[in-house]
């Protein structure tokens, strides 16, 4: 796992291509520890488990988590399970940094 420490965020880049229940809690160790604003470089994974979801939901509980590079199988099992509604997604580093430009599915419907 690359760690990238800024002042105030730390960077999270999983190395592994697929984020299975160890790689979970591996990430869950490391993030719990960390006092400064989180966010995980999906910029190298192509597939995750339930157990890599349910850990993200557990960790956004208790902090503020963003996540950017997501490729587009995991974004679009993100936006059926509704992560957006609790972590921050977005599709480049920048984009986090600013704090702009946040990815939100919208469930418009026509009545």
């Amino acid at each position: 796992m690359e760690i990238r420490d800024n002042e105030n965020v730390c960077i999270f880049a999983p190395l592994s291509s697929k984020l299975d229940q160890y790689e979970s809690t591996r990430i869950l160790n490391k993030i719990s520890k960390e006092t400064r604003e989180i966010a995980l470089d999906l910029r190298f994974v192509q597939d995750c488990t339930i157990d890599f979801i349910e850990t993200l939901r557990k960790i956004s509980a208790n902090k503020k988590i963003g996540i950017f590079n997501i490729p587009s199988d995991i974004f679009v099992l993100f936006n059926v399970m509704h992560m957006d509604k609790t972590v921050k997604l977005f599709v480049s580093e920048t984009d986090f940094e600013e704090d702009t430009r946040q990815l939100i599915n919208r469930q418009f419907s026509i009545v």
